[in-house]
């Protein structure tokens, strides 16, 4: 039998391999069906919205069904709404509906699609937390940003399969996450909790803005709304500003997530699994790296730019999600494990609902508004995370707990 934290692994992996193979697309799916910028932005705030309704939900079922149990029913959803998703787009660009019509129904799908999708990183994270402790949950943790990471990268790389059919891509990615189902039914333990009422007790709720844990949750939904934001308007960008053509741009951009993803997972492979250094230095690192990223934008002129804008971002995104994540989870009790869980998940629903919003509302007043504002939002961030870390060290010089 599979190692667990392989199997799971493996589901967050298949997951989000699904959900970004969506990314590349959207944009030139929507100029070629007459789909405007602001509606496009809707399949991922509306989406996200659901996810972000949905996360503590999810948390709390995990507590309630298990943690298995809600990972297959997040992994059975996705497969068979992105296929959905795949089937009304061919529809869409080959019979060339009115594209109000075509628009509703995409939509339908997407939403639909949020309400699960927040299962499988909730359940995830919650498992790990049942199963490890103390620093060694930093680790464990890693391997969910890490199937996140390279998700980004499998994920839009099907985008170059667009030269067999615009949709191919979508269509193979639905896959995935069937396949991670038949594993997780298979071959990860369920962990078993007797049903008494003492132990329906043990479930206890934190607030969104509880002292321990906001900053990190702020930090991961601007990094969320960041990276959102640059992904729905980078298509049309490209599209727009360079001039490629359908195919094209998606294979552009699918080779620019590509480096975002081979950059994240290397960050989170060097400096959180291999020199294990901690949550703190994690955060100081990863934002800089991503505040340095916005600096590359300067000379978004060049395509070269956009590559070296999205390969820091990678770099940060790989220390800041563990980071924050890990930062969080120690923060907190074993009975609130399942609670932040779905905090945190929640908070990335919050930064993916956001960050359309943002891009699609500003962009076509100027193509480098989006860039600013999720820009000026992180710095904000980051300086309440510095703040936070200083804070920390000075706790451990006197010899306070850090989870008071």
């Amino acid at each position: 039998m599979m190692k667990a934290s392989i199997v799971i692994f493996l589901a967050v992996l298949f997951q989000y391999s699904c959900g970004n193979a969506i990314n590349p697309l959207i944009a030139p799916l929507a100029r070629e069906t007459g789909i405007s910028e602001v509606q496009s932005g809707l399949f991922f705030t509306l989406s996200s919205l659901m996810w972000l309704i949905a996360g503590p939900y999810w948390g709390k079922q995990s507590e309630a069904v298990g943690r298995k149990y809600v990972m297959l029913i997040g992994l059975g959803s996705c497969s068979l709404l992105y296929m959905l998703f795949a089937v009304i787009g061919s529809w869409g660009i080959t019979y060339h509906p009115a594209s109000l019509l075509l628009f509703i129904l995409l939509l339908l799908t997407r939403i639909t699609s949020g309400l699960f999708f927040s299962t499988v990183p909730v359940a995830a994270q919650a498992y790990i937390a049942d199963t490890t402790q103390g620093k060694e949950r930093t680790s464990a943790l890693t391997l969910v940003w890490i199937g996140s990471g390279l998700g980004s990268i499998i994920g839009p790389s099907l985008g170059m399969a667009s030269s067999y059919g615009f949709m191919t891509p979508l269509y193979l990615a639905a896959i995935l996450p069937l396949v991670a189902f038949m594993v997780v039914w298979t071959q990860l333990p369920s962990i078993k909790k007797k049903n008494t009422a003492s132990q329906a007790k043990t479930y206890q709720k934190v607030q969104l803005l509880d002292k321990r844990i906001w900053p990190f949750l702020f930090i991961i939904t601007s990094l969320q709304a960041t990276i959102l934001s640059m992904q729905v308007t980078t298509g049309f960008f490209i599209k727009d500003y360079f001039h490629y053509s359908l195919s094209e741009t998606a294979k552009v951009i699918g080779f620019i997530f590509m480096f975002s993803g081979i950059a994240s997972i290397t960050s989170q492979l060097v400096f959180v699994r291999t020199l294990k250094l901690s949550e703190s230095r994690l955060l100081i690192m990863g934002t800089t790296f991503i505040l340095l990223s916005f600096l590359s934008l300067l000379f978004h002129q060049h395509l070269s730019a956009l590559y070296g804008t999205f390969t820091l971002l990678g770099l940060g995104i790989g220390l800041v999600l563990p980071g924050a994540s890990s930062s969080a989870s120690l923060s907190v009790s074993p009975t609130e494990q399942g609670a932040v869980a779905g905090l945190i998940t929640a908070a990335q629903g919050l930064g993916t609902l956001s960050g359309p919003l943002i891009g699609t509302s500003l962009y076509p007043i100027h193509s480098l508004y989006p860039y600013l504002a999720t820009g000026g939002l992180f710095l904000i961030a980051s300086i309440i995370i510095w703040i936070k870390v200083s804070q920390r060290h000075v706790d451990d010089n006197k010899g306070i707990s850090l989870h008071r």
